[in-house]
């Protein structure tokens, strides 16, 4: 038994006198170790949360995902940012609707940002500007309720160059040029404006003189050479640094 405290009571002795006599007030050796193993337990779980947020924090610091088509596929990401953890998730032919069925492509790396770049290819099959924004719009909101720490930042769609098509004989469709380009980008941008994420103009920064995506960027009036990745990394580089 461990005495913790004493106090005083006042009883009268045999004699009708009054004496003052110790009165012990006792705790079991138990309780005072289920006390302090309590305490321990509570600590450590504590210390096992606080670990566990700061390990989530470091998750997000280390990965950067591009996700789009095939003109972020052929994006040598890892070259381009040799001291950033980056993850290439652009897939060839890929629309606005292939992104939204393999969103896992994100949420497995729980990056701290995403550069999204989408929406040639649904031109190309001849999407309407609305539906393709209403896709990219479910994109964000996926992303926004799957990993709501993850900054998004959205691309403009690239120019392309019809006069390249010719000599290269590459074959695109003939209803899409830039001006079509430019209209879904300006909505692209609203879109951007009302979500608060950040919008990227990379369009114009590829462009010549014409107008058109300048012929040193580009293989064949659509997909980017490296000096055209070049200049994309020029556009993303405050973005990926911020």
């Amino acid at each position: 038994m461990i005495n913790l405290h004493r106090k005083y009571v006042i009883i009268t002795n045999q004699w009708g006198g009054f004496v003052k006599k110790k009165k012990k007030i006792v705790i079991s050796s138990k309780i005072i170790i289920i006390i302090i193993a309590a305490c321990l337990f509570i600590s450590l779980v504590i210390n096992i949360y606080l670990f566990s947020i700061k390990k989530a924090v470091n998750m997000l610091d280390e990965n950067i995902v591009f996700f789009g088509d095939s003109i972020t596929e052929v994006y040598k990401v890892d070259e381009f940012f040799p001291k950033r953890n980056v993850i290439n998730s652009g897939i060839s032919g890929d629309r606005t609707e292939n992104l939204l069925e393999r969103m896992d492509d994100v949420y497995r790396y729980n990056p701290s940002k995403v550069f999204l770049l989408i929406g040639i290819n649904d031109l190309n099959r001849e999407k309407s500007i609305d539906e393709i924004t209403k896709n990219i719009q479910k994109i964000i909101n996926n992303i926004k309720a799957n990993r709501k720490y993850t900054k998004i930042y959205i691309e403009s769609v690239y120019p392309i160059n019809r006069n390249v098509f010719e000599e290269k004989d590459y074959s695109f469709n003939e209803k899409i040029n830039n001006d079509i380009i430019k209209e879904l980008n300006n909505k692209i941008k609203i879109l951007c404006k009302e979500n608060k994420i950040q919008y990227i103009d990379v369009y114009n920064s590829l462009l010549d003189n014409d107008g058109n995506l300048k012929d040193i960027y580009t293989n064949e009036g659509l997909h980017l050479s490296d000096l055209g990745y070049f200049k994309v990394t020029t556009s993303l580089n405050k973005y990926i640094n911020e």
